[in-house]
């Protein structure tokens, strides 16, 4: 297996946000540029379509982990789905220091996988569950409600 530098990893995943204003922020990643708000000065319904929360980003970086470490993994298992979708939608609460908190992740996971295949996609979503990075983060802060849509073609 490749040796992985940890300071060149650490430089290509770092992100940098500045204030522009409000509750707004520049955050650059990469070569990439998005704003983000707070969800507090944007109100939720109605909200330019531009407008991005710290709240959606979480989600949407354990969405995409699900589909790249499940990629990876089908690979070694010699799955190979013709689709797949991950939908994460959180459940907020109030945390006991009056703020709100992650109290859950759903996360449902669609795949389209060949019949003869179908079996495997139970130890290819555990496999996936026990790699992705960001999953990994919130072990034992959020917990994970997983359900898998199979379907066979």
């Amino acid at each position: 297996m490749k040796q992985i530098d940890f300071q060149v990893a650490a430089e290509l995943l770092s992100a940098t946000s500045e204030w522009i204003g409000d509750g707004r922020t520049k955050t650059t990643i990469g070569k990439r540029e998005i704003e983000v708000d707070n969800p507090l000065s944007v109100p939720p319904m109605g909200a330019p379509e531009n407008v991005t929360w710290p709240e959606q980003l979480l989600p949407a970086a354990l969405a995409a982990c699900f589909i790249t470490t499940m990629t990876s993994i089908s690979e070694r298992l010699r799955v190979h789905p013709k689709s797949i979708r991950v939908t994460v939608k959180p459940l907020l609460a109030r945390d006991s220091d009056g703020g709100f908190k992650f109290e859950k992740m759903l996360i449902t996971i669609e795949l389209s996988l060949p019949k003869e295949e179908a079996a495997k996609a139970g130890r290819l979503v555990d496999l996936t569950h026990s790699y992705c990075l960001i999953s990994k983060v919130m072990k034992g802060n959020v917990e994970e409600v997983i359900e898998t849509k199979v379907h066979e073609i």
